[in-house]
């Protein structure tokens, strides 16, 4: 990937610990289009997992569509870029 937006860098720093997309959205005042291309973007290249919302288990597939439904934690490698 190359080298982290700010809005990037921003969703990063709201996902130390799991959060859902719901309280993403909210927290990061992003709009829901760009939240979903850093999430998706972010996702791609190995710096968020993704999770089921309502198990918390660790998934590795998820719907883009339908980000509402999961929950995101940066990976160790999405912290060390953050900075």
């Amino acid at each position: 990937m190359k080298k982290l937006t700010p809005s990037q860098r921003a969703v990063l720093s709201h996902l130390i610990f799991t959060e859902s997309y719901e309280n993403l959205l909210s927290d990061s005042g992003f709009h829901r289009g760009a939240l979903r291309d850093d999430l998706i973007q972010l996702i791609n290249s190995g710096m968020i997992e993704v999770f089921d919302r309502e198990s918390q288990v660790r998934l590795h597939g998820y719907d883009s569509d339908n980000l509402q439904y999961f929950s995101f934690r940066a990976t160790k490698k999405g912290l060390e870029n953050r900075a």
